[in-house]
């Protein structure tokens, strides 16, 4: 890969973006490789050196092949064709490389907060609140497909709700919840610090300014009844600061396995590569829109 168009389409970094990642995932890679197997056993003898004819021999190959996974969300027989190597190999580098991908954009600093309280840099004006949806396979049961099938999409999916800020640059997201729950249900599961920013909303979160005074909702049309020139005129407004969220959102989703239906079933991977999207969205922000400081 050495043009920025091929390694954007590839793996939706430029080279500066890439190279971030690269120079600290190379040193964790490699620590997990001298003790770990490639099937999650720990290595009887640490001094091990990387073998030639390995299936992805080196930091470049293995990070390739997971951002080139997570980008294009191919069928795993087909991503390993293009990698020279089985179906099977494919999910075993799949488990062993997700963990050290998502450590390497936590300590780079971009990654979301997501368990337990969220606190916010105090020098924002306004943060901005949203409820994502994704695609995920429909279960068998019958109780399960009633759990994810969202009546909005008309789709078995999850849920994330997110805080962003006008930049782009996602400060919290939530583990996945299922495709039936309200996001106002979601969002009572939220432990919010009380804070003096201001939240923006849609309507979708009716009844959460009650117990937080900070949050903005637009107004919603009485029955019976039209909305003043001037209410709409304040919705216009909010409106037009809530997109930059959604803007967000697409950014994430520049990931296919994010935007298409993801083909890994157990939940605690399915929220790992939602927080990994997430990251990757909040680094390319970070260098191809400046911020202020995020700690």
């Amino acid at each position: 890969m050495t043009t920025d168009t091929k390694l954007r389409a590839l793996t939706s970094l430029n080279q500066t973006e890439y190279r971030k990642i690269l120079n600290v995932f190379s040193q964790r890679v490699s620590q997990k490789c001298s003790t770990m197997t490639l099937k999650g056993k720990r290595r009887v003898y640490r001094a091990y050196k990387e073998h030639g004819n390995s299936s992805l021999y080196g930091s470049h190959a293995k990070l390739d092949f997971i951002l080139m996974y997570l980008k294009e969300n191919p069928n795993q027989a087909y991503h390993g064709a293009c990698f020279g190597m089985t179906q099977s190999k494919v999910s075993e580098w799949v488990r062993f490389l997700l963990p050290v991908l998502q450590e390497t954009l936590h300590h780079l600093g971009y990654m979301p907060q997501s368990m337990g309280r969220f606190k916010a840099n105090e020098s924002y004006d306004y943060l901005l609140v949203d409820v994502t949806e994704r695609i995920v396979p429909r279960r068998c049961d019958a109780e399960g497909q009633s759990e994810e099938y969202s009546g909005k999409k008309k789709l078995h999916t999850c849920k994330h709700l997110a805080i962003g800020d006008s930049a782009g640059y996602i400060h919290y997201m939530t583990p996945a919840y299922q495709g039936s729950i309200h996001d106002k249900t979601i969002w009572n599961d939220l432990n919010i610090q009380a804070m003096s920013i201001n939240l923006l909303a849609d309507l979708g979160f009716q009844g959460a300014q009650h117990n937080h005074p900070n949050i903005i909702l637009p107004y919603k049309t009485p029955k019976n009844a039209k909305l003043t020139d001037l209410q709409k005129q304040i919705n216009q407004v909010i409106n037009s600061l809530r997109v930059r969220i959604e803007h967000a959102f697409a950014g994430v989703k520049r990931l296919k396995i994010i935007r298409n239906k993801i083909r890994l079933r157990t939940e605690d991977v399915r929220d790992s590569v939602m927080m990994i999207a997430t990251a990757l969205h909040n680094l390319r922000v970070d260098f191809r829109k400046p911020l202020i400081s995020h700690s």
